[in-house]
């Protein structure tokens, strides 16, 4: 077990490094450049001293010459030395690259790393120190993906410096990333954490706060090609016992001579901590919402439909659009392709979309030139949203996310009250419910999940996955439309409305988005889930009554994919999706860390209750 353990944290690690290497090497290699101007001087680890006494590591890659230059900041915790052949693109092009490595990691000073919290501070620091060095010129840019795409963010506002920024694959409203309507990003917070942080021995924040347990890490089984066993230890449950412990002192939630204590009853306090999404939702840390305001440099951005941060970054791009100042509004720009998080997402896209040419697309000079240096290069003619769209693997240019010309159109569920597995009779049509249906009803067993199949996953198999171990149990519900007759492109934001009832006083329901090809395969596409207790909102959690018919909206994130003649849309409805999603005990925060039970679930899809996925349906030109 041992040998596995060790091995599971490498292969979460380079999975973390894999953005970091492919873009430093692989642009270097295949990008077609402006020719080189200069030759490069390096300066490794510089040590810039923070407002508490904190010093970071920073190499500077700078042209071999007198004079200033514009400025490319990146500052990313997975180590400086694996982006340091584009340094010496960017100093060869008239440059200077600075690269930090954040606090407490590989060669920069600190005790122990805490994911995002220290990074806007020691991000100000850092500019207010290039700022005053000779070889700056006033003018600064930002590059970086995922993580260091987060950093770039945290000094983008009131940044009287920044011309242009580029964060790839990320977001600023990190609490997107960490829930989904309530629900816990279990995989992907756990994967990435076990994966980083180990710098200098120290460990990340969640490892501390959520997963630094005496009992050993629950192996993946995307990982080890083996049944996955649910342990209820690493439940949301155990996550609202959970004492708070030193992040909650370095988070500024409790002093550090008097930490707090568990709280006893899940509905009488709100836990304090990030595991709770109402803290996540409300931090500064975890979120951006006034602050985009402040920007004032456009940002490229570039996303993925199975990216992690997929909505997150759609969200912001339409925020930007909506609430920056000039030239940020009408400078911005948008990328979507078929992707992961730095891998290939939807496995038939065309060349086009291949992972290779995503690293090309998300590396532009002439954007920095152009913004930076003011060269008139034509790179402010772009389109504002570049997508590609898969089902018919091609790329289009549009105006502006979500597309103005999407007709929302409502497909409805309907069963004679056997919608269990792809053999029942579930039905997915444009026909509301004109009367009395069946509701449908399936056991929600904890111990016993859905597990994960494909989706916008970091640590376990993302992207376009074969549901058929899926759609043949009997806790997930299957809709099936009839066969296209001719081309539906659904391009923008996906949202189920389900109405439901439950015999338990918290519980989750999930829906799926696929495809289903005329070989009889279907392909997710998007997925959500909502969690019972925050059907009304983070700021307003509540136990649900056993029984009660309750209408729940589960956004299922935003995907385009043209369904070709004789595919067929479906729809999965359950209650769990994991180790995507932690698992509901159905507790509802009684019963202590070992209480699990099952929950009888009823799908209402009748006149009075018309459960329907809203489906965004790009008209034909």
């Amino acid at each position: 077990m041992k040998t596995k353990k060790s091995l599971l944290v490498l292969l979460s690690a380079l999975l973390v490094f894999s953005f970091n290497y492919s873009c430093a090497t692989i642009v270097s290699k295949t990008l077609k450049l402006a020719p080189k101007e200069n030759r490069v001087k390096v300066d490794k680890n510089v040590m810039v001293l923070t407002r508490d006494g904190i010093h970071l590591a920073t190499d500077i890659y700078r042209p071999a010459l007198e004079g200033k230059f514009p400025v490319v900041l990146c500052r990313l915790p997975y180590g400086k030395n694996m982006v340091g052949q584009l340094g010496k693109v960017f100093a060869e092009r008239g440059y200077v690259f600075v690269i930090q490595d954040c606090r407490a990691t590989f060669d920069s000073e600190g005790d122990v790393f805490i994911a995002f919290v220290n990074d806007e501070t020691d991000g100000r620091d850092t500019v207010k120190w290039i700022a005053n060095q000779p070889w700056f010129n006033g003018s600064m840019a930002a590059w970086g993906g995922s993580y260091f795409g987060y950093t770039q963010w945290q000094v983008a506002d009131d940044n009287p410096y920044l011309k242009a920024f580029y964060p790839l694959i990320t977001t600023p409203d990190m609490y997107k990333a960490i829930f989904s309507g309530g629900a816990f990003h279990y995989s992907l917070a756990k994967g990435w954490s076990m994966g980083v942080g180990k710098q200098n021995n120290a460990s990340s924040m969640l490892t501390d706060m959520v997963f630094k347990k005496k009992e050993k890490w629950l192996p993946q089984d995307a990982l080890f090609n083996k049944p996955l066993q649910p342990d209820l230890k690493y439940s949301f449950l155990e996550l609202e016992k959970m004492p708070v412990d030193k992040l909650s002192v370095a988070l500024g939630l409790a002093p550090a001579d008097k930490p707090m204590s568990p709280y006893p009853d899940a509905m009488d306090k709100m836990i304090s901590n990030l595991t709770y999404p109402g803290f996540a939702f409300h931090n500064a840390t975890f979120n951006y919402f006034d602050r985009y305001q402040q920007v004032k440099a456009p940002a490229m951005m570039v996303s993925g439909w199975y990216d992690i941060f997929n909505q997150a970054q759609l969200d912001d791009f339409v925020t930007m659009k909506k609430d920056a100042p000039e030239p940020a509004r009408s400078g911005t720009r948008l990328i979507v392709g078929p992707w992961g998080h730095a891998s290939l997402g939807y496995k038939e896209a065309d060349k086009s979309g291949k992972t290779m040419t995503m690293f090309r697309d998300m590396f532009d000079m002439a954007w920095f030139d152009y913004w930076v240096k003011g060269k008139q290069n034509g790179a402010d003619k772009t389109a504002p949203v570049k997508i590609y769209v898969m089902g018919k693997n091609q790329w289009r240019d549009e105006n502006e996310w979500p597309l103005a010309r999407t007709k929302y159109t409502a497909y409805y569920i309907h069963s004679k009250g056997s919608a269990k597995t792809k053999a029942g009779d579930g039905v997915l049509s444009l026909e509301a419910p004109a009367g009395f249906e069946t509701t449908d009803e399936f056991q929600f067993d904890p111990m016993k999940p859905v597990l994960t199949a494909g989706g916008n996953n970091l640590t376990i198999e993302s992207g376009g996955l074969d549901q058929k171990e899926v759609e043949g149990r009997d806790d997930v519900l299957v809709f099936t439309s009839a066969p296209m007759s001719s081309e539906i492109e659904v391009t923008g934001p996906v949202k189920m409305t389900l109405f439901a009832a439950s015999s338990a006083v918290d519980t989750d329901f999930t829906a799926k988005l696929c495809v289903v090809r005329p070989d009889g395969k279907s392909i997710n596409l998007a997925d959500g889930v909502i969690r019972a207790r925050y059907h009304e909102g983070y700021d307003k959690p509540g136990l649900i009554r056993p029984g009660e018919v309750i209408e729940y909206e589960i956004d299922l994130w935003s995907t385009s994919y043209a369904f070709q003649p004789g595919e067929k849309i479906r729809v999965q409805v359950s209650s769990s999706n994991f180790p995507k999603y932690d698992i509901n005990s159905n507790c509802g925060g009684e019963g202590g860390n070992t209480c699990s039970k099952k929950a009888y679930q009823t799908i209402y899809h009748d006149k009075n209750h018309p459960s329907k996925i809203m489906l965004p349906i790009i008209p034909a030109r």
